[in-house]
This record gives C-alpha cells, structure tokens and sequence, in this order.
C-alpha cells in the first residue's frame, strides 16, 4: 500500500481532525454509511468526496499504518499548528 497516496485521498487535515470517525468504522463500530453521512455533516465534503476519504482511511487502518500516517502529517510543512498539535496528543493516547 502507498501510504503517502492514501493519506493524500484522505487529506492529512482531514485525517487528523476526522481521526475518532475514521477509528470507529475501521473498527467496525459505526457502518460506512454512518462515517460518510456524518463526514457530510460537519462539512468535510460532499457525499463522494466522503466515500473516498473513508474507504482510504479504513484501508490506513487495516493496515496499521495509522501512527505512521499521523508522522507524515507531522513533518507536513503547510499543516496548521492546531492539526499537528492534535496529531501529537491522538499519537501519544495510542501509544
């Protein structure tokens, strides 16, 4: 799996902001449906935009590549302050 595409597809601000729905449907907790429906919600994208974020994140997840993930954003030069701040704290809870 390339992971610095699938992170792309997703949005490394979007993936960090977004990470708990992610987490949950990965883990079979919430349907895709529901990931995708509340990714609509709060504005993230439109309805295909989410099904391609959330397939992509889940397959992040699958592979267990998710703290990687988080490490990409962080050496991510054009993220804001409060993203990569957020993807140390969800770093540290999972570590």
């Amino acid at each position: 799996m390339d992971l610095v595409r699938k992170l792309s597809s997703v949005g490394k601000q979007a993936f960090v902001e977004n990470y708990e729905i992610f987490q949950r449907y990965a883990s079979s907790r919430i349907t895709r449906e529901d990931a995708i429906d509340q990714l609509v919600k709060i504005g993230v994208s439109n309805e295909a935009g989410a099904a391609i974020r959330v397939g992509n994140a889940k397959l992040i997840f699958d592979d267990g590549k998710q703290k990687e993930a988080l490490n990409l954003v962080l050496k991510s030069k054009r993220i804001p302050p409060s993203i990569t701040n957020e993807a140390r704290r969800i770093i540290g809870e999972n570590s």
